[in-house]
C-alpha cells in the first residue's frame, strides 16, 4: 500500500476555476481602450462631416423656401430676430425644423439688408452664446460643397464674427 500513497501525494489538486483572473481583465480593458483610441477620432470625424453635410442641405433648403415666397409675392422676406421662424414661410418649411436650431449649433436667421446701394436677402446661423461657433474650418468645408469655398465671396458668407449666411439675392 505504500505505492497507492506516493502516487495521491504526486497527484496534484486540479483547481476548478469560474471567472478571470486580473491580468486576463486589465489585458481586455487595454485593448478595449487600444481600439477606443483608434476609432473615436473617425467617428467624430464621421460626425463632424455629418453634421456639416446635413448644414449645407438645410440651409440650401431654407434659401429656396425663401426665394419660393419672394417669387410667389414679390416680396422680400422681412429681416427676422435670430432663431425667430418668419410667419411668411408658414407653409414653406417646418417652424419645428427651423425652430430646433442647425445641426452644428447656433439659431436659423433670415437677414433683409443694405450692401452699399445694393438690397440683399439671406439666411444663415447666428452663433449666440460664447464657445458655441464651431470655426471657419468647418463653414470652409460647407462653403466648397455649396460654393467657391471662399468665405468672404459667393453666395455662402461669413457676414460677422459668428454669423454664416447663404445669399438667396
Amino acid at each position: 500500500m505504500p505505492n497507492q500513497q506516493n502516487h495521491c501525494a504526486m497527484k496534484t489538486k486540479t483547481s476548478n476555476r469560474k471567472g478571470f483572473t486580473l491580468i486576463e481583465i486589465m489585458i481586455v480593458l487595454f485593448v478595449i481602450g487600444v481600439v477606443a483610441a483608434i476609432a473615436l477620432p473617425a467617428f467624430n470625424k464621421y460626425l463632424r462631416n455629418a453634421r456639416a453635410a446635413t448644414f449645407a442641405s438645410d440651409v440650401r433648403h431654407l434659401a429656396h423656401a425663401g426665394m419660393q415666397y419672394t417669387l410667389e409675392s414679390g416680396l422680400w422676406l422681412p429681416d427676422s430676430s435670430s432663431g425667430e421662424f418668419p410667419s411668411e414661410l408658414d407653409g414653406y418649411i417646418s417652424k419645428k425644423k427651423f425652430e430646433l436650431g442647425t445641426s452644428l449649433g447656433g439659431v436659423w436667421d433670415f437677414e433683409l439688408g443694405r450692401d452699399s446701394d445694393e438690397y440683399f436677402s439671406a439666411v444663415g446661423v447666428h452663433f449666440k452664446k460664447a464657445g458655441e461657433n464651431p470655426g471657419d474650418e468647418i463653414f470652409v468645408s460647407i462653403d466648397k460643397s455649396i460654393d467657391d469655398g471662399d468665405l468672404n465671396t459667393g453666395i455662402f458668407q461669413k457676414i460677422e464674427t459668428h454669423r454664416y449666411y447663404y445669399f438667396i439675392e
